[in-house]
């Protein structure tokens, strides 16, 4: 029995020098040119005032499902081009938008960075997303835009 616990001790510290670690970047390929949304508005940007904004996310996880840290349930997805981000670059954007109060996070960047121990059965991953912070002064109608709306008529006379 002794031996037993001796081997399974020996086996538990072996397997805790087992981690393996990926580091994932994404940056959009395409520029602020062909990203369009047909929402039929022109928003009147704040260039003058944008500025480098960063938020980060932490997440440790036990068997793939138990969270070990909380981090709110709190993300921000766009329903257009970016609408396939994990919950972390989610999570990540969000604090990211909060915390520099800006409208729109320009050309985000996502660096994703991933350890595992125990052939996976604990995992630490650590999601930072940069880009440029703007704010949005006004919007008005797009009617070069809309084909179906009459030039001079619309929304917002």
């Amino acid at each position: 029995m002794k031996n037993l616990f001796k081997l399974f001790a020996v086996a538990v510290v072996v397997l805790s020098f087992a981690s393996c670690a990926t580091y994932q970047k994404q940056a959009p390929i395409m520029g602020i040119n062909s990203n369009t949304v047909n929402t039929y508005v022109k928003a009147d940007l704040d260039y003058k005032n944008a500025k480098k904004v960063e938020g980060k996310i932490e997440s440790k996880k036990l068997f793939g499902f138990i969270n070990l840290n909380f981090n709110g349930d709190k993300t921000l997805k766009s329903t257009n081009r970016y609408r396939n981000l994990t919950k972390t670059e989610a999570q990540a954007l969000y604090r990211a938008k909060e915390l520099n109060n800006v409208d729109i996070i320009l050309e985000p960047e996502f660096e994703r960075e991933t350890h595992s121990w125990f052939f996976g059965a604990y995992k630490k991953e650590v999601v930072i997303v940069k880009g440029w912070g703007i704010n949005i002064k006004g919007i008005k109608e797009d009617t070069m835009m809309n084909p179906h709306m009459p030039v001079g008529g619309g929304l917002f006379n």
